[in-house]
C-alpha cells in the first residue's frame, strides 16, 4: 500500500498532533512532508500531498476543493504566546508590517485586530522571521510560531494577536486544521489522525521535556504552552470562532465568499477494553 503523504510543520505547537506518527506509536499509512504553514498549502493545492496541516484561511479560501479532519485543531481561548505583534511606535502610528513568511492565517488576523481595534491599515511585507532586522525595516513586525515563542531579543513592546481576537469576539481563535482533498484520506487515515492528537495530548510531559532539551528553555515553560496558551479539540466553540474570523476575511476582501465548514465523514471506531 502506497503511503499518505501529509504535510506537517516543525513548531512546537503541532508536536501533540504528529508527536505519536513520527515516533510510530499508533498504526498509520502515513508519510510526513515537512515545510512551513504557508508552503503547506501550497503543496496542498498542488497536489503535492494528500493532505495537510494548514492555515485556516487556507481552508477558506479553497473549501470547494476540500474537507476538514473532525475533532482537531490547534486553537488558543485568549493568549497564545506564539503568534505575536512587535512595534517600535505606537500602534496608532504603524504604517508597514514585516510579516514572517511561513505565516498566512496571522497576517489576516492582525490586518483584522489593527483596522478593528487601533483604526490602522498598514502596508504588509513579508520577511524572514529576523525580529531586529524587521524592525529595522518597518514599523511593527509579526511573528509567529517557534519564532515568536523562542524569540530571545527581549523586546518587549508586542500584542498577542490571540489574546486580542479573544477581546474582540470573546471567541476561540482556530489556527490551523487537518484537511485534504474528499478522497484523500481514509476513514483509517482519519482515526489515524484522532488517535495521534490523542496520543499526543496525553503525553504532554514527554513532549515537552524533548522541546526543552531541543530548545534550551524551561519544560514548564513548553508544558504551559502546550496545556494553558493552547489547545486541540476542535468543537463547536471553535466552529463559530472560525466562522467569524472567515466573516471578517470576506469583509476585508480576502476571500471570495464565506465557506461552509465541511468536515470529512467516517464512523469512529472505539477500542473495546
Amino acid at each position: 500500500m502506497s503511503k499518505v503523504k501529509i504535510g506537517v510543520f516543525d513548531f512546537l505547537n503541532a508536536k501533540p498532533l504528529i508527536y505519536a506518527i513520527e515516533k510510530n506509536r499508533i498504526q498509520h499509512n502515513f508519510e510526513l512532508v515537512y515545510d512551513i504553514p504557508s508552503q503547506i498549502a501550497v503543496k496542498l493545492l498542488n497536489k503535492e500531498i494528500n493532505a495537510g496541516l494548514v492555515p485556516s484561511i487556507h481552508y477558506a479560501k479553497y473549501s470547494v476543493k476540500y474537507r476538514i479532519v473532525p475533532e482537531i485543531c490547534i486553537a488558543s481561548r485568549g493568549a497564545v504566546n506564539s503568534i505575536r505583534l512587535y512595534f517600535r511606535k505606537d500602534l496608532k502610528d504603524i504604517k508597514t508590517v514585516a510579516t514572517d513568511i511561513s505565516s498566512m492565517t496571522s497576517v489576516i488576523l492582525a490586518r483584522i485586530i489593527l483596522s478593528e481595534k487601533y483604526d490602522v491599515r498598514p502596508k504588509f511585507v513579508a520577511m524572514k522571521p529576523d525580529l531586529i532586522d524587521m524592525l529595522s525595516q518597518a514599523d511593527a513586525a509579526l511573528l509567529i510560531g517557534d519564532h515568536a515563542l523562542f524569540e530571545k531579543s527581549g523586546y518587549e513592546s508586542y500584542i498577542d494577536l490571540g489574546d486580542e481576537w479573544n477581546d474582540l469576539t470573546g471567541l476561540p481563535f482556530v489556527y490551523a486544521l487537518w484537511v485534504g482533498r474528499r478522497e484523500s484520506l481514509s476513514e483509517d487515515d482519519i482515526m489515524a489522525l484522532i488517535n495521534s492528537k490523542e496520543y499526543g495530548t496525553q503525553n504532554i510531559d514527554v513532549i515537552s521535556h524533548e522541546a526543552s532539551v531541543k530548545y534550551g528553555v524551561d519544560f514548564e515553560f513548553c508544558k504551559s504552552y502546550l496545556t494553558q496558551n493552547l489547545y486541540y479539540d476542535l468543537g463547536e466553540a471553535e466552529i463559530s470562532g472560525m466562522k467569524e474570523f472567515f466573516t471578517y476575511a470576506f469583509y476585508y476582501g480576502v476571500i471570495e465568499f464565506i465557506p461552509e465548514i465541511k468536515f470529512y465523514e467516517f464512523e469512529k471506531k472505539t477500542t473495546k477494553k
